[in-house]
C-alpha cells in the first residue's frame, strides 16, 4: 500500500490514522500531510495561510503554484528555510491535480477562481482549503456544494471565526444559561477607505506573468496596469465587490449565532457608488442589505468602503446579535462583550475565549485563528471527515449572502429564494445568478 492509498483507505483506514496519532505523533511519516498552495504571492492572503500550514504537525508544503514566477520563487525559499525541503513549483493547477502524491490544495486564489479550483480538486480525489467567498456567482456556489456532497471530499472554507475558541465559548455560555433568550435579529458591519484604482493602461504582460492562466474560467481581456495583484477586486470580471471581500467574515458569525442553517428567503439591497472614485472601480461603496430567514429571523449587513469612522461600538467591523433578554457583539479581535437588556455589559471575552482577567495565554487574534483553522483541515483530511468547521454547506450559504446582495443591488428589486435548496424563486436576480465561461474552462 502506498502513502496515497494509505490517505484514501476508508473507514478503516480513518481509525488507523486515528490511532497512529496519537501513538506516533502527527508528524510521523505514515500519518503525513502533503498539500499544494494555490496562489502564493508574498504580500498576498495565500503566502499567510501557507506559513499558518506549516505550523500544523505534520503538514508538508509540496508544491507551491502560481501564475507568478516570482511569487513561485519567493514561496519556494520560505518552505525551504523553515523545513529544509524545497517544494515543487507549477503555474497551472491543472498540472497540481494530476499529482497523486497531493492529498490536497490551498486556494488562494482571486475570486472568479475560487469555485473553479475547488471543484476540479474535489473531482481530482483532493481536499480543498479554498478562501471567502467560495464562489463567484450564486449558481456557482450550489455547483460546488453539490459536488462536495457527490464526493465526500474535504472542504474548509477561509472562515477562521469558525474556528474561534472566543467565538465557540460565547456561544456555549448562550446555550448553557440561555443569558439572551431566543436571538431574533443580527446587525452586522464593515467598513474601509477604498481609494481611486485609476484608469488602466493597455501594455505589455509582464515576463513574469501568465496572464492566460490569471484569467483561468474568465473571458479573456486585453492586460492593464491596474488589476494584479489586488485591484482586480474592483473589476466585476474578476472581484466581488467589497461585499464579497469582506463581508462574508461577519454575515457567517451572525448567521452562526443565530443559530439560522439555511438560505434566506428575501434579500433585498439598497446601494449605489455614492461617492464616485473615477476610474475603473466598477462596484458599489455602500450597500445596505437585509436577508430574510424562515422564523422571522432577520440579518442586516451595513457595508460603507468610504470613510474610516468606526460606525458601531468602536469597531469597523463587527456584529451585534440581539435576543429577548440582552445582546453580544462579536469583536473584530477575537473579542466578545454581553450585554443586559438594558444595555450594560455584564461580561467580556478575550482572545482564545477566556473570560477577561484569567491568567492564562492568549491565541493571536488573526495567526492563531489561521493556524487552529487549518488544523481543522487537516485533521479532517486525514480522518476523510468533511464535517470541517467551516465545511461546504455552511461556507456556500454564507457566501452567497454578499453575492445575492449585490444582485439585489444591480436589479433594484427583491430577491427571493428556495430556502431548503437556494434556488432562485423570482424573476428579480436573473442576471448575475450565473456567470459567462471562457470556452475550454466551463464547469460540468
Amino acid at each position: 500500500m502506498n502513502r496515497r492509498e494509505f490517505i484514501s483507505g476508508g473507514a478503516a483506514g480513518a481509525f488507523f490514522i486515528a490511532t497512529a496519532n496519537r501513538v506516533f505523533g502527527a508528524g510521523a511519516p505514515s500519518n503525513r500531510v502533503r498539500l499544494a498552495i494555490v496562489g502564493c504571492h508574498a504580500k498576498g492572503r495565500g503566502f499567510v495561510v501557507m506559513k499558518a500550514a506549516l505550523k500544523v504537525p505534520g503538514v508538508e508544503i509540496a508544491t507551491v503554484c502560481d501564475v507568478d514566477s516570482r511569487a513561485r520563487e519567493f514561496a519556494a525559499d520560505h518552505v525551504f528555510k523553515a523545513t529544509g525541503v524545497r517544494p515543487k513549483m507549477e503555474k497551472d493547477l491543472r498540472k497540481v491535480l494530476e499529482d497523486r502524491e497531493i492529498d490536497g490544495i490551498i486556494s488562494e486564489t482571486p475570486d472568479h477562481f475560487h469555485a473553479y479550483s475547488a471543484i476540479m480538486a474535489m473531482k481530482a480525489g483532493k481536499a480543498v482549503y479554498v478562501e471567502k467567498p467560495c464562489c463567484f456567482c450564486p449558481e456557482e456556489g450550489l455547483i460546488l456544494l453539490r459536488v462536495a456532497k457527490e464526493t465526500g471530499m474535504v472542504v474548509q472554507i477561509g472562515s477562521q471565526r469558525r474556528s474561534s475558541r472566543t467565538y465557540r465559548a460565547v456561544f456555549d455560555h448562550l446555550a448553557k444559561t440561555n443569558a439572551i433568550g431566543e436571538t431574533r435579529y443580527a446587525k452586522a458591519w464593515y467598513q474601509s477607505n477604498r481609494q481611486s484604482i485609476g484608469t488602466g493602461k493597455k501594455i505589455a504582460v509582464p515576463e513574469w506573468l501568465d496572464w492566460d492562466l490569471w484569467q483561468g474560467p474568465a473571458p479573456r481581456e486585453d492586460f492593464r496596469d491596474n488589476i494584479v495583484h489586488y485591484n482586480w477586486h474592483w473589476f466585476r470580471k474578476w472581484g466581488t465587490s467589497e461585499m464579497g471581500n469582506n463581508a462574508p467574515h461577519f454575515a457567517d458569525a451572525a448567521r452562526w449565532a443565530l443559530g439560522i442553517d439555511s438560505f434566506p428567503e428575501e434579500v433585498r439591497c439598497t446601494g449605489g457608488q455614492l461617492f464616485p472614485k473615477g476610474g475603473d472601480f466598477e462596484w458599489p461603496d455602500v450597500f445596505n442589505a437585509t436577508y430574510k430567514y424562515p422564523g422571522g429571523k432577520i440579518i442586516t449587513f451595513e457595508m460603507t468602503c468610504h470613510g474610516v469612522t468606526k460606525p458601531y461600538l468602536d469597531a469597523s467591523t463587527g456584529a451585534v446579535v440581539y435576543g429577548e433578554k440582552g445582546s453580544v457583539f462579536l469583536g473584530p479581535h477575537d473579542n466578545a462583550i454581553l450585554f443586559d437588556e438594558k444595555g450594560k455589559p455584564v461580561r467580556e471575552w478575550t482572545a482564545g475565549g477566556v473570560v477577561k482577567g484569567d491568567t492564562i495565554s492568549l491565541t493571536n487574534p488573526t495567526a492563531g485563528l489561521d493556524v487552529e483553522h487549518m488544523t481543522d483541515f487537516v485533521e479532517c483530511l486525514r480522518a476523510r471527515n468533511p464535517a470541517t468547521r467551516a465545511n461546504a454547506e455552511q461556507g456556500v450559504k454564507s457566501s452567497l449572502m454578499p453575492l445575492i446582495a449585490n444582485i439585489a443591488v444591480d436589479c433594484n428589486d427583491v430577491v427571493r429564494l428556495d430556502p431548503v435548496t437556494g434556488r432562485r424563486l423570482s424573476v428579480a436576480g436573473e442576471k448575475g445568478w450565473a456567470r459567462e465561461y471562457q470556452k475550454g474552462w466551463e464547469l460540468a
